[in-house]
């Protein structure tokens, strides 16, 4: 399933709209949810269930699962955030499966749009394409190499299968 031309478009004109918060690592992804006026509370969710956003009237939320690593926390906000920037018209409450990215059952094939689309958001919001095109430049090692990639991984504050997984769809490897 590939990702529609407006949410890449969507996804492209709020990183270029938030420019100055895209020239250095770790993206800060507080003063971005921030500027939109989310709240962010840490919740101590079952083990299953990785963040939900709740939108009501005036006021819009980030829950994350309090138990998680700090990375996973992290692109759990992007993603959240992703849903709010992409899906609001949709619903106005998205909870989410920590699983998801490793099988989706229990998911309609619209579902399952929307959150692979919440993920290409949350992939290219902490891992801006420019910025990880930059820090492989100057690599003289290779990128298939494990430590490699958890070295990328840890200056984006993100997952190593979060980091392999956005260099081969940038075609990286």
């Amino acid at each position: 399933m590939s990702i529609s031309k407006s949410i890449i478009d969507i996804t492209r004109e709020y990183i270029d709209t938030n420019s100055f918060l895209f020239e250095s690592l770790p993206i800060n992804l507080e003063e971005l949810i921030g500027k939109e006026g989310i709240s962010v509370i840490n919740y101590p969710f079952e083990d299953d269930i990785s963040g939900v956003l709740v939108i009501e009237e005036d006021n819009v939320t980030i829950g994350v699962n309090k138990k998680s690593s700090n990375v996973r926390k992290r692109f759990t906000l992007a993603h959240e955030l992703g849903h709010f920037k992409l899906h609001t018209q949709k619903s106005k409450m998205f909870m989410d499966n920590v699983f998801f990215r490793k099988k989706s059952e229990g998911y309609t094939s619209k579902e399952e749009k929307i959150e692979k689309e919440a993920n290409y958001f949350a992939a290219n919001i902490l891992m801006p394409e420019h910025l990880v095109r930059k820090e492989i430049v100057g690599l003289k090692c290779d990128l298939h190499d494990d430590a490699t990639i958890a070295s990328l991984a840890n200056k984006f504050e993100v997952s190593s299968s979060a980091m392999t997984f956005r260099l081969i769809n940038l075609g990286l490897i």
